[in-house]
């Protein structure tokens, strides 16, 4: 043995599934208890298991997943987060846990999707059952960022025509998730009468038609709005789910908050990564593939800073007869970088969350410009007086405001063009504009500070 939990039965009793750790669970499959490691995960949170199953190697996932039956593998599939899910996709054959994939939600599958390349995605779409692959190609139509990306098509629903005993007569026969809080009553033509919290319908008056339990105002969601437009509408009623209806008012979904709070912090896990290269996901990750994945970010940097050097290069008569500009010169990049990160973070935030509405979109870009615009005359008004002071040479004290003024202000124009332009091209912003704009702010910082020096002072 291995110091591993152990009891009578077939599950653990409750908490002890928790304090399984990687360790445990491999040292387990080695002395071939898998029923143990299969008993043990039945018993986790979601997101326990989550975290524990993709600790654990591509073999020992293989191996959980292949003899799991197909209800737990389903269950550990949807509890991880797509873009890990759709790496572990790509190293074995998915038609191995096909039962699995079929158990999972609608709306996790086409999240996967979306993460899974072209190919891949398509052996994954032909396991699917015709009813089960028409409603993720429904989803997939959607903008992930709006209600309709958001949405499940699994909620409850019964006729506004039926009396109470009949519509808890239906209810019985569908599928129901287990989170279901309310029944969403439709017309004949499947339009949106209203909802119903389930306990209402069940306690109601069994010959009392359906249609006279709706009261008050119907509260729903279009298909179209954005995330900010679904954050106002549960923020105003404070509902744990929300109808989703498409422009003919035909109910075809439901949001539920859990899913818009997760797609909020899958945001913010990309703007983690776009500004700094390390992924919030590495505590799930092994220590090369952590490295793996900063790599890319590091070397950009570090062509970034050789292109910096290079510039410098090309103004070392400045800086030999000036050694002043070499003093300040980190301040000045720093204030540009400064700008920069505080700029492109709010935009891309912005961009991932869908905060901003694509109305508003032009009048937020001109305000984080202005805003960087202000801060450069802040900061030239600051660092201008203070040079002089310091050294009492007027020439350079204009020369340090102004480069001061043009880098901050460029910084900020930066910090809002480079993410807007890949998003233009359908890139993603949050892995790749945080380094460019970085490298391009230092370039720019050093051509107009040096550049400036050798026409203004040496000449």
């Amino acid at each position: 043995m291995s110091g591993l939990p152990s009891w009578p039965g077939d599950a653990p009793p409750p908490g002890l599934s928790e304090r399984w750790s990687v360790r445990d669970v491999q040292s387990a499959l080695q002395e071939g208890r898998l029923p143990d490691v299969l008993d043990a995960l039945a018993g986790m949170s979601p997101r326990s298991r989550a975290e524990l199953f993709l600790l654990l190697r591509l073999k020992e996932q293989t191996a959980i997943l292949g003899s799991a039956s197909p209800e737990l593998a389903a269950s550990i599939l949807a509890d991880c987060d797509s873009a890990s899910l759709a790496a572990l996709f790509t190293r074995f054959d998915v038609a191995t846990i096909a039962p699995a994939i079929r158990l999972m939600p609608p709306d996790d599958l086409a999240d996967l999707l979306l993460h899974l390349p072209r190919e891949k995605a398509r052996g994954v779409e032909h396991l699917l059952d015709p009813s089960l692959r028409d409603e993720v190609g429904r989803l997939l139509q959607f903008d992930p960022d709006t209600a309709g990306g958001l949405m499940t098509t699994r909620y409850l629903s019964v006729p506004d025509a039926v009396r109470v005993n009949k519509a808890v007569e239906l209810l019985r026969q569908k599928r129901a998730e287990e989170s279901a809080s309310y029944v969403y009553v439709v017309d004949i033509h499947g339009k949106l009468v209203g909802t119903l919290p389930l306990r209402s319908l069940l306690l109601a008056n069994a010959t009392e038609p359906v249609r006279s339990l709706v009261r008050g105002e119907i509260v729903r969601l279009r298909t179209f709005d954005s995330k900010e437009e679904i954050l106002q509408t549960f923020n105003r009623h404070h509902f744990v789910s929300l109808p989703v209806v498409d422009d003919r008012d035909r109910l075809v979904g439901i949001v539920t908050f859990d899913e818009v709070l997760a797609s909020m912090r899958r945001a913010e896990g990309r703007v983690v990564h776009g500004m700094t290269g390390a992924d919030p996901r590495e505590v799930l990750t092994a220590t090369l593939t952590g490295v793996g994945g900063r790599i890319p970010w590091v070397t950009f940097t570090i062509l970034g800073g050789l292109g910096c050097a290079g510039v410098a290069a090309l103004f070392q008569e400045a800086l030999r007869e000036f050694v002043a500009l070499g003093l300040f010169l980190p301040l000045v990049l720093a204030l540009g970088e400064s700008v920069a990160t505080q700029t492109i973070s709010v935009i891309l935030s912005a961009l991932v969350s869908g905060e901003v509405a694509s109305r508003r979109a032009v009048a937020f870009a001109l305000k984080e410009i202005s805003i960087g615009l202000l801060i450069g005359v802040f900061a030239a008004a600051v660092m201008a007086p203070t040079s002089l002071l310091w050294h009492g040479d007027l020439r350079l004290s204009a020369l340090l405001g102004g480069a001061t003024l043009l880098s901050v202000s460029w910084a900020a124009l930066l910090g809002v063009a480079i993410p807007a332009f890949l998003v233009r091209v359908r890139a993603d912003p949050s892995l790749a504009a945080g380094p460019i704009v970085l490298a391009l702010t230092d370039l720019s910082t050093l051509c107009v500070y040096l550049g400036g020096a050798t026409w203004w002072l040496v000449s």
